[in-house]
């Protein structure tokens, strides 16, 4: 499964929003996130993907816009803790 689809099935599942509206262009104003909702979805994308997202929720809003922003993001984010587990 893709981080983009496990990411929409993870906003459906923590944040109740409904699966029809989370397409890859969808913006977080649009999917009704705001920073608090952001801080719980942190938690959940770090719980889910094994990452740790060190931005705070105002830096990760101005750096992400929509859901595929968030889903590279998060890719981003595997990358990194893989090319770490490798030099390990």
């Amino acid at each position: 499964m893709s981080t983009g689809a496990r990411l929409a099935e993870l906003l459906a599942r923590e944040l109740a929003i409904d699966p029809a509206r989370l397409a890859p262009g969808a913006t977080l104003e649009e999917l009704e996130i705001d920073s608090l909702r952001m801080i719980e979805l942190a938690f959940a994308v770090e719980d889910a993907f094994g990452v740790t997202i060190g931005a705070e929720p105002a830096q990760l809003m101005a750096r992400v816009k929509t859901l595929g922003d968030f889903s590279a993001y998060v890719d981003e984010l595997l990358a990194a803790r893989t090319a770490g587990e490798a030099a390990s």
